[in-house]
């Protein structure tokens, strides 16, 4: 009851075997000869298609109507889903859906094709949609069943694009609460959690950590100069500069303004010192070019370590490498007059 022509086709991945009329409409009436499936399926709000072992539709749910200019089964007869619900790539040749290379990563056609070897599989998938239509997000469910010797496939569709566009904004959110938004390295009140957690841990294994706060020199002159857009060109630049002399475990935060702060666990004074002194050389070395303009990027930095005899919160350690901060900006700003 298949067709002669393409019976031996085969494709990048599915095969291309097609049903003839004769046999879809066997099937068909197979199905809607039982009452039960038409009242139930009809219950369900989403999309129910049953597949035959050549992936074509031989039956569906009212909810067909809504995918396009769709009024009668005459019209889903045959086609498989891909086809009926107008992805672009299932008309990419002229085998259809489920035989392109694309299809090797479409979740819809992978757990068609796991229920065609008897396994239950619940998939999602993006649908790229021709004519203009939007894009489908969708979450499917295949079953295998039998009726007689003959195998089909409940075909189950559930559109997930709200709770995809959900989670999106959801995740924007969270993002949002953790991140600058201009330098995209964590804020201060990641920092404060992260400070907080290393002092617990400090203490409890005598642990050094140390806190280096960076000052961007010149910032409001930038600013005053060639305008608010350069400066906040000069700020991502200086994120990247310092970023390049910093370890996995160090957390590095936008404290505010032309501010940052480091928290380098498993470093004491010495240490913390050595990479405050890398990244003020770093800074030196850098010229950034804006609209043509050349505009130096250098830093002040000011180090503490944490003292388990003395500190009492990280407020404490960043007010001593805040205080060592400034003796550094006076002393480098010295050096330049001299």
């Amino acid at each position: 009851m298949i067709e002669e022509k393409s019976k031996e086709a085969k494709t990048e991945f599915a095969s291309a075997e097609r049903m003839d009329q004769e046999a879809l409409l066997h099937q068909y009436l197979l199905w809607t000869g039982q009452i039960s499936t038409i009242l139930i399926s009809n219950s369900i709000p989403g999309l129910i298609l049953i597949l035959n072992e050549c992936r074509q539709i031989v039956y569906s749910n009212d909810r067909f109507m809504e995918l396009g200019n769709y009024t009668s089964y005459e019209d889903y007869l045959g086609l498989r889903p891909g086809e009926l619900i107008n992805c672009t790539h299932a008309f990419e040749t002229d085998s259809g859906c489920g035989t392109t290379r694309f299809c090797a990563t479409c979740g819809a056609v992978n757990a068609i094709l796991n229920s065609l070897n008897g396994i239950k599989d619940v998939q999602e998938c993006l649908i790229e949609r021709g004519n203009g239509a939007l894009p489908l997000n969708f979450r499917v469910w295949t079953t295998p069943v039998e009726i007689g010797l003959e195998k089909f496939i409940i075909f189950t569709v559930q559109d997930i694009s709200l709770e995809k566009e959900n989670s999106r904004l959801l995740e924007q959110v969270q993002r949002l609460a953790i991140m600058d938004p201009l330098t995209e390295i964590y804020n201060r009140r990641v920092f404060f959690d992260v400070a907080n957690r290393e002092i617990v841990r400090s203490i409890r294994y005598h642990n050094p950590f140390s806190v280096v706060m960076i000052d961007l020199d010149r910032l409001k002159q930038v600013n005053d100069n060639y305008g608010h857009p350069a400066g906040d060109a000069i700020l991502k630049e200086a994120v990247k500069v310092i970023r390049a002399n910093l370890r996995e475990i160090d957390t590095f935060a936008r404290y505010g303004g032309d501010e940052f702060i480091l928290l380098l666990p498993e470093t004491g004074l010495v240490g913390g010192k050595k990479v405050a002194n890398r990244i003020m050389a770093s800074g030196d070395a850098t010229i950034y070019t804006f609209k043509d303009f050349e505009i130096p990027v250098a830093f002040s930095a000011g180090v503490a370590e944490f003292e388990f005899d003395g500190d009492h919160d990280i407020d404490d350690v960043i007010a001593r490498a805040d205080k060592e901060l400034y003796l550094v900006k006076n002393q480098r700003k010295q050096i330049q007059l001299d």
